[in-house]
């Protein structure tokens, strides 16, 4: 009989396939530990309650929660592609769990109807919403 050269005995193949099962499980374990966290942190905004607008003072009166798990900035909100200056500052941080109630400028007269539309933007994204108008 023939004998084959270079062929791998089955305890040196089981040290190879060992190693590489744990080097891939280590790879794995490293992922979840340090990547994974961060990958997993968001924000999230969602309109509490109803919005108001008063077409008379131009006031929007809005609440807003962050049902995520990361800060979120709301740095623009537009109602009927007018943008409404906050009467605190100019970019407002909502912490997870937490709601922030405002009262914002807007131009006065914008709706024509019962409802008029908005959106806000933040680092979650947009989120719209639709506000009653109030006299």
């Amino acid at each position: 009989m023939k004998k084959l050269l270079g062929d791998l005995s089955a305890p040196v193949l089981a040290i190879i396939v060992t190693l590489g099962v744990i080097s891939a499980g280590l790879v794995l374990m490293a992922w979840f530990w340090w990547f994974a966290p961060q990958a997993g942190r968001m924000g999230s905004l969602v309109v509490v309650g109803v919005p108001a607008y008063s077409n008379t003072t131009g006031r929007l009166y809005i609440s807003v929660k962050n049902i995520g798990n990361a800060e979120v900035n709301i740095t623009q909100v537009v109602l009927v592609n007018e943008t409404c200056n906050f009467t605190q500052g100019a970019t407002t941080t909502i912490a997870p769990g937490e709601t922030w109630t405002g009262t914002l400028g807007c131009p006065q007269g914008l709706a024509i109807g019962p409802t008029v539309e908005g959106v806000i933007m933040s680092t979650a994204g947009t989120t719209r919403f639709t506000a009653n108008v109030i006299a």
